[in-house]
């Protein structure tokens, strides 16, 4: 038995925004103290870089674990590499050591998380996802395989204790107009991205879901100094490439579903009540309470100065 220690498979879309890398480094800083256990790391689209920067954070780190890309959504003959905020992935995979240097022999996602799943005890993973929930959603629909008997449904509902998705922006807890940079946010980033899958993995998911919406990590700027290690750290080399993350540190959205998902009962945040949370076909999602359901959302509880403070000293001390 695993001991209370949190067992985690994070699919991410890191590459693109800082704060993923980020949510990893969190991960592993919470892997150091014994709190938790990373099993493997898979992407929610696919970049010829983006497994070699996944893996070079982690063997800074000092861990190994299998990393899968999800074909489905391969962006190669339209993504624009550059050296900055959009497609960190190609500098960190090409400046830090890794075992993908090579666009070749990465498995899918959906490979790496069946296998994953099929290995472990039962009720005993948490899921991470902090990108778009294609990646869940072949998951879900999967059939039974080489790794295991059980279809996608019946292989989540026997190993997976709990999931927490970086996503959504939640009406019912921050009613009316919520605006970042000047507009009114109405749809969130991860749902807009892949709106049948999010509508996918909330309709058809068997067990415990739980939102850290738009809103929750806005309120929480961390890690401005973070870019400081990143001529050693991968992760914070992610921080010196965003075009304001050196300056005023970056909105922590991934970062709070890492931190709920290894430690649910520090009270950093409260959960909804139980309900069902819904996708619409804009991307808007919205929350209907029902004592029978297994979905919730995030709610502030801890002043943010104490979820960042904790969130920078377990990277920065992990980061020397």
């Amino acid at each position: 038995m695993n001991s209370g220690k949190s067992l985690i498979i994070f699919d991410t879309d890191i590459g693109g925004d800082c704060d993923d890398a980020g949510a990893l480094a969190l991960c592993h800083a919470l892997c150091d103290l014994d709190e938790a256990s990373l099993l493997a790391v898979t992407c929610c689209y696919a970049t010829p870089y983006v497994a070699g920067c996944v893996d070079a954070i982690n063997k800074y780190y000092g861990r190994s674990v299998p990393v899968g890309v999800n074909y489905d959504r391969e962006y190669l003959s339209e993504i624009k590499y550059c050296d900055g905020y959009f497609g960190y992935d190609r500098p960190i995979c090409e400046l830090f050591p890794n075992d993908y240097k090579e666009y070749s022999g990465i498995p899918d996602s959906l490979e790496v998380l069946r296998k994953t799943l099929a290995d472990s005890e039962d009720d005993s993973v948490t899921l991470v996802a902090t990108g778009y929930l294609s990646s869940f959603a072949k998951l879900i629909l999967s059939d039974a395989d080489e790794f295991s008997p059980l279809s996608g449904r019946e292989l989540i509902a026997k190993k997976v204790k709990q999931t927490v998705v970086m996503g959504g922006r939640f009406f019912e807890g921050w009613p009316g107009d919520y605006l970042y940079a000047g507009a009114p946010v109405v749809t969130e980033y991860n749902i807009r991205s892949d709106i049948k899958a999010a509508q996918c993995v909330c309709d058809n998911w068997p067990g415990k879901l739980i939102f850290s919406s738009f809103e929750i990590g806005t309120a929480c700027m961390s890690l401005k100094y973070f870019h400081r290690f990143a001529d050693k750290n991968p992760a914070a080399m992610s921080y010196k490439l965003h075009p304001s993350a050196s300056v005023s540190g970056r909105e922590s959205w991934d970062l709070t579903a890492m931190l709920q998902a290894i430690r649910p009962d520090r009270g950093y945040w409260k959960l909804s009540a139980c309900g069902k949370i819904n996708v619409s076909d804009e991307g808007v999602t919205s929350f209907e309470a029902d004592e029978t359901g297994k979905h919730y959302f995030l709610l502030p509880d801890a002043p943010e100065s104490v979820i960042r403070d904790t969130m920078e000293s377990l990277i920065y001390n992990c980061s020397r």
